[in-house]
């Protein structure tokens, strides 16, 4: 994960994530606690939320026609314009140095149109800045809208493509002699017993065959994907999101702009914007602890498992004959069995050839393992070399742990994966309201008819 910073205005951000909306340490009711209690939202799924705020201020600025909001995000900005010193004075005069007005839009079809466009730019545009995607849950992506193109190119968020053709092919002989067999197998139990058994040890030695191949063809699909993916996609695909979001933790700590305490909270920089860094960096606290780490990346760990999925589903199928041959060897050895013992016929062969079958197939399929450290050479002598830091690979690859000041563990500090909190039942919220920028002097629409946006320079 390098640290390039994608940001056309980085001091603008430095300043926004400063920007304090809990500004009054002496209130009883601080700007958070009031948006958690109306909107009825967790504090994790408002710390999104308000970093995702920032984030649409910083649109609003640095792009010449402004930008609009998700209905999300014009729920915090609707109760901010409420808090009329804190947005008027210190965040449109003292940061932005611009007004910018929320009004209601016109409606109708051609109005809603204009801002569906406008909507759609916007995300666009955070793309481009941020170099990431919107969450979801924040932020509603039409199913039209291509934000892929727009990402780096060698982001994570990005749908990983694979050349299948540097994969060896499964041979064709076995193909074919899988098939024969097949049909063999089903008119086998008219065979006699020592028939059948010539016949089963000919299909136990052409599984063992196929899962030399398997295997072979496993090794190359690995020894490949640190070639052509993204580490954290290849965690995604081969391991898990759990992966995912801990490789992001040990990558963090290890290019050192998160670190963990003696007070057991993560300290974490605030001026080197890059990817997947700026939820973390719009906090207002000086400090986070684990829970907070969690909810603030785990979400980038989950867009990366939803973008290889279709990648994984095309691994398994690369060998799925063979892998659904196995399984048909064993369940007609375990038909044939009772078929002997039903005819009160002698099976114990058949048991000791079933036995070493299944013996040999566990050995087999356990020895090419993912906890391979010629796959973390492979990686750093790859172009993905610099993406994940050297600790990250080791804790992604060979599932080892990684320790942070004070020896603390990532496993033990983290524990296992939770599901994501949102607001309500999905996070999301609706919004009946338009709005414009002062300085833009434009009517903002809805995003989908409803709410608006800020008007550019």
């Amino acid at each position: 994960m390098k640290t390039h910073n994608h940001l056309t205005n980085p001091s603008l951000w430095q300043q926004l994530c400063a920007f304090r909306l809990n500004d009054d340490p002496t209130a009883t009711v601080q700007f958070s606690d009031k948006l958690i209690k109306e909107q009825k939202w967790t504090l994790a799924f408002a710390q999104r939320a308000l970093a995702e705020y920032k984030k649409f201020l910083y649109l609003c600025v640095t792009q010449p026609q402004g930008a609009s909001p998700s209905p999300v995000v014009d729920e915090v900005w609707h109760l901010h314009l409420t808090f009329t010193e804190n947005y008027w004075q210190k965040l449109c005069g003292e940061v932005l140095h611009k007004q910018l007005h929320h009004y209601p839009n016109k409606g109708g079809t051609s109005e809603n149109l204009r801002h569906q466009n406008w909507y759609n730019d916007t995300l666009t545009a955070y793309v481009r800045e941020f170099g990431e995607l919107p969450p979801a849950d924040i932020w509603t992506i039409p199913k039209t809208l291509n934000l892929d193109e727009h990402l780096p190119a060698a982001s994570p968020f990005k749908k990983p493509s694979f050349d299948f053709s540097k994969l060896p092919n499964i041979s064709q002989t076995w193909n074919i002699g899988a098939a024969l067999l097949l049909v063999v197998s089903l008119i086998g139990f008219g065979f006699s017993g020592s028939q059948y058994l010539v016949l089963y040890a000919l299909l136990v030695g052409w599984t063992w065959w196929g899962t030399a191949l398997k295997m072979k063809a496993k090794k190359e699909i690995l020894h490949q994907a640190t070639r052509q993916l993204h580490p954290l996609q290849f965690a995604a695909i081969f391991r898990d999101t759990e992966t995912v979001f801990k490789t992001l933790i040990a990558d963090l700590a290890e290019r050192g702009l998160i670190a963990y305490t003696a007070s057991e909270q993560f300290w974490y920089d605030k001026k080197t914007s890059m990817p997947i860094f700026h939820n973390l960096q719009a906090q207002e606290a000086e400090y986070l602890d684990t829970k907070q780490l969690r909810h603030l990346l785990y979400p980038h760990a989950q867009a990366v498992a939803k973008v290889t999925g279709y990648l994984r589903n095309a691994f398994e199928q690369h060998t799925t004959f063979l892998s659904a041959f196995n399984w048909w060897v064993l369940v007609i050895g375990i038909a044939r069995i009772f078929q002997g013992l039903f005819n009160d016929r002698p099976v114990l062969f058949l048991v000791f050839e079933i036995i070493v079958f299944i013996l040999f197939w566990v050995i087999i399929s356990n020895s090419t393992s993912l906890k391979d450290s010629s796959l973390r050479t492979s990686y750093q002598n790859s172009g993905w070399g610099q993406q994940v830091a050297f600790g990250a690979l080791g804790l992604m690859i060979l599932g080892g742990d990684y320790r942070l000041a004070q020896g603390a563990s990532i496993h033990q500090l983290f524990g296992p994966a939770r599901q994501s909190d949102g607001g309500g039942s999905d996070g999301s919220v609706s919004s009946g309201c338009g709005s414009s920028g002062g300085d833009g002097g434009g009517d903002g629409g809805g995003c989908g008819g409803g709410c608006g946006g800020c008007g550019g320079s």
